[in-house]
């Protein structure tokens, strides 16, 4: 019975792995295919003489500024947020002030707004504060909506850490903010890398908000500038799999350098605070 337990276990397993990998093993392949053999029939995994004109028309149109654009985007707001996050879940454990189980009940109920629920009215703000269709446009909305995450998983790790340490720190000299800096800090790292992995990828993903507000081609975000591929007399293929490719690599490079961090960044946000 055991042997028969395992069986079926590496059979799902090995499927889960098909269903996973399948389509980006097939997005690769399509995207070094020619033309001819994208549309073949019976349809061949391995193409018979593979191509890179596919990615070369993405640098043609211009997609990789594109690119460009959406890690300076991403970097920018998920830098700020973890930063604003982390000062204020070191707070909400630290500190007393009025309404603090308010304000932090209204953070934890911001996460389950959709941010495109807001789009219109913030479009309409954005456009009378002068943000709108500017480089600081997104970057100021991705901060905002990964901000109460952050503000979660960080509070979960310091609610853990005995202010013992803190005032053992005070003791050997060091000021409070060496005392966080060097002591309670460095325990954070997976929660930290959680949070900024949460939002990068909300950020690096995102269509509906980029779409809302901006216009400007030379501030396209990947997703957008992908779109316009698929044209109204059919997709071009070839060059949305390489797009959806190259897409896929700064997702992929985060987790397996950070993958040891995610896992323990998410439990302890899943169990504590």
């Amino acid at each position: 019975m055991r042997y028969v337990t395992r069986i079926l276990a590496a059979i799902c397993a090995f499927a889960a792995a098909i269903v996973a990998i399948g389509p980006i093993v097939w997005a690769v392949s399509t995207s070094v295919k020619r033309n001819n053999e994208i549309f073949a029939v019976p349809p061949k995994l391995i193409p018979s003489s593979a191509t890179l004109d596919h990615y070369g028309r993405l640098i043609a149109e211009g997609v990789h500024w594109s690119f460009v654009n959406s890690a300076i985007y991403s970097i920018i707001a998920v830098s700020s947020a973890v930063a604003l996050g982390t000062l204020a879940g070191y707070a909400f454990v630290r500190f007393e002030f009025r309404m603090k189980n308010a304000l932090l009940h209204l953070f934890m109920a911001a996460m389950a707004i959709p941010s495109y629920a807001l789009l219109l009215p913030t479009q309409i703000l954005f456009v009378e504060l002068g943000l709108f269709n500017t480089p600081a446009a997104l970057p100021i909305l991705y901060a905002a909506h990964v901000i109460p995450f952050a503000v979660w998983m960080t509070r979960a790790h310091f609610a853990s850490v005995p202010i013992e340490l803190e005032h053992a720190a005070a003791v050997d000299g060091y000021t409070r903010f060496e005392a966080v800096w060097r002591v309670v800090l460095p325990g954070a790292k997976p929660a930290l890398i959680a949070a900024a992995a949460f939002g990068f990828l909300y950020a690096w993903n995102d269509y509906i908000t980029s779409t809302t507000m901006i216009d400007s081609p030379e501030l396209r975000t990947l997703p957008v500038a992908l779109i316009f591929f698929q044209g109204f007399h059919g997709r071009d293929w070839g060059a949305l799999m390489a797009g959806a490719v190259i897409a896929t690599i700064p997702p992929v490079v985060l987790f397996l350098a950070f993958r040891r961090y995610l896992i323990g960044g998410f439990s302890e946000g899943s169990v504590k605070g």
